[in-house]
C-alpha cells in the first residue's frame, strides 16, 4: 500500500509544485520516523523498515540502452534455484519481514537471460504457497523484462508459474525508430511479436497475470500518447495499463539532457526512502541497498555468508542510515551524487 502510493505520487505529480513539496515534507517525516523507532531507539524490534525487495536473477543484460549506467564489463552471474531458496528461506520465515509489499524480479540485467527462469519462478511460487497456506498475504510479484529473450516457452512457463502477479515490459522512445534508437540493439518487430504473444496467451489463460508497461520518453516529450506513433500506442494499449517516464539519472551516473524523472531542482528532505525501505538481492548472493545501485556499489552483505537481518542491521547500512538522517549524504560515495527519490 505505502510503496503504490509512493510510486504514484513520485510518477504522477509535478516536480518543484506545492504537493510535491507536501510529498517531500511527509516523506522526510517518515524517514526520521524510521530511522529512530528502528535504529536510534529500536522500538521497534521485531520488525524491519524494509517494504520492497528487487531480486536480480542475471547480472548481464543483451541491450545497451543509452540512458542506462549498467557496467557490462562486470562479471556476467546467474541466480541459482539453490540461492534463491536460501534467500526465500530467510524473508518468509523470519517475522521480522512480514511487511515486506513488492518483490521486483529485476535490478540491472535482463532477468529473462537467466536459463533457469522455470525453477526459479517455482521456488518463489513454493513459498507464496506456505504463505498464503497460513491465511498471510505474499508480497506483489513483478517481473520486468525489455522483451526481447521472452520467447514463446518462457510466456508459457511464467504464465502457468502461478509465481508472478504482475508482468511489466520496457518500451522506450514513443515510436519504433526511437525504441530502437534507445534500446541499442533491440529490434522492434521481435518485441512487438513477443508482447502481442503473451498478452494473447495470457487472455487465453484467463488473465493470471495483469500487464504493465515503462516506457522511457525524450524529456522534450510531454508524458502523453498524443505526438506517437500508431502502432507503438497499439502496444500500449494491448496491456493493462502504463507508465510515461522521463530518464533519470541512475544516482548521478548518467546524464540526461533537459528535466530528468529525478530533477535536482526538488527541495532538500531528510533522508532516502529507497536506502530506508529497500534490499536488493544479487545473483552471487550480494546484497544492496538500492535498485538505482545497478552496479553494487553499496553491498552491504551476503546472503551465504549472514542471515537476512544480520545483513539488513549491518554496520555499514545503519551508518549510511545516520549520515541521511543528519543531512550528510555527500559523505556516502554511493548517494552523494543521487537525487532519484
Amino acid at each position: 500500500m505505502l510503496i503504490g502510493l509512493r510510486d504514484f505520487f513520485v510518477r504522477n505529480l509535478k516536480k518543484g509544485t506545492f504537493l510535491w513539496k507536501v510529498l517531500e515534507f511527509f516523506q522526510g517525516l517518515f524517514y526520521v520516523k524510521n530511522y529512530l523507532f528502528y535504529y536510534k531507539w529500536k522500538f521497534i524490534t521485531k520488525g524491519s523498515s524494509i517494504r520492497e525487495v528487487n531480486i536480480e536473477f542475471n547480472s548481464f543484460c543483451n541491450l545497451r540502452c543509452s540512458f542506462c549506467s549498467l557496467d557490462h564489463e562486470k562479471p556476467k552471474v546467474k541466480m541459482t534455484p539453490e540461492l534463491l531458496d536460501k534467500f526465500f528461506d530467510n524473508l518468509v520465515n523470519d517475522g521480522r519481514f512480514k511487511k515486506v509489499e513488492v518483490i521486483h524480479l529485476h535490478n540491472g540485467g535482463e532477468t529473462l537471460l537467466n536459463p533457469q527462469i522455470k525453477e526459479l519462478l517455482a521456488v518463489i511460487k513454493k513459498y507464496k504457497d506456505v504463505v498464503l497456506n497460513k491465511g498471510l498475504k505474499f508480497p506483489t510479484v513483478y517481473l520486468l523484462t525489455n522483451g526481447t529473450p521472452l520467447t514463446e516457452k518462457k510466456t508459457i512457463e511464467i504464465i502457468t508459474s502461478g509465481a508472478v502477479d504482475i508482468m511489466e515490459f520496457s518500451m522506450d522512445g514513443g515510436s519504433p525508430q526511437r525504441f530502437e534508437e534507445m534500446r541499442i540493439k533491440a529490434k522492434w518487430e521481435l518485441f512487438y511479436k513477443n508482447i502481442k504473444y503473451f498478452c494473447n496467451e495470457n487472455k487465453l489463460a484467463g488473465n493470471p497475470i495483469k500487464t504493465n508497461i515503462i516506457s522511457v520518453i525524450d524529456a522534450k516529450y510531454p508524458l502523453n500518447t498524443n505526438w506517437m506513433d500508431k502502432e507503438f500506442v497499439e502496444v500500449l494499449s494491448m496491456v493493462d495499463k502504463y507508465e510515461l517516464r522521463h530518464p533519470h539519472t541512475w544516482a548521478g551516473e548518467v546524464d540526461i539532457e533537459g528535466d530528468s524523472s529525478n530533477s535536482k531542482n526538488k527541495p532538500h528532505k531528510i533522508g532516502c526512502g529507497l536506502l530506508m525501505n529497500q534490499l536488493v538481492f544479487l545473483p552471487d548472493g550480494n546484497i544492496t541497498v538500492c535498485c538505482v545501485d545497478l552496479n553494487g556499489k553499496g553491498i552491504v552483505g551476503n546472503i551465504k555468508d549472514n542471515n537476512l537481518f544480520d545483513i539488513y542491521y549491518s554496520p555499514k547500512r545503519i551508518k549510511w542510515l545516520e549520515l541521511m538522517f543528519k543531512g550528510r549524504k555527500e559523505e556516502i560515495e554511493l548517494c552523494k551524487n543521487c537525487d532519484t527519490f
